[in-house]
């Protein structure tokens, strides 16, 4: 599908699909709902993104802001594009929480909340908790 992707290229993961972009679930997350955002072709610099991909990425943004805000309480979320393992545009993306949320039979802590841009640790969670957000994500809430 998305070969270029390498270790995001997981269907099972997937959260939505835009015309432009793709959401899915970052399989090892920093904070609850923790996902990517792909660009759906094969490109290597943010200065050969089209205006129409970047205007798409606005909705994508958009949906997954909502959806994290209203499922979980999210109240910030930080993007980042460091492309350095990776060379294909993608974005992590990480809600932040000034609260432990308690879901799916784990207790989620932002635990570089509010000081840090949160991504320097990793929350170990098994695949039925992943598609346990995605199902909820999937849900027609927003």
């Amino acid at each position: 599908m998305y070969e270029f992707a390498g270790r995001f290229n997981r269907k099972d993961l997937f959260l939505k699909e835009f015309q432009y972009w793709v959401l899915l679930l970052k399989p090892v997350p920093v904070t609850l709902g923790t996902s990517i955002i792909l660009l759906k072709r094969e490109c290597s610099s943010f200065s050969d993104i089209t205006p129409e991909e970047m205007g798409e990425f606005c909705d994508v943004c958009k949906y997954f802001e909502s959806k994290c805000r209203s499922l979980y309480g999210a109240v910030k979320f930080n993007y980042h594009a460091n492309m350095m393992r990776e060379e294909f545009v993608h974005f992590h993306v990480i809600p932040r929480y000034d609260r432990k949320v308690e879901r799916y039979n784990m207790v989620w802590e932002d635990k570089e909340w509010p000081i840090k841009c949160s991504a320097s640790y990793k929350t170990e969670v098994s695949d039925s908790v992943l598609y346990a957000i995605k199902n909820d994500f999937l849900k027609d809430i927003c």
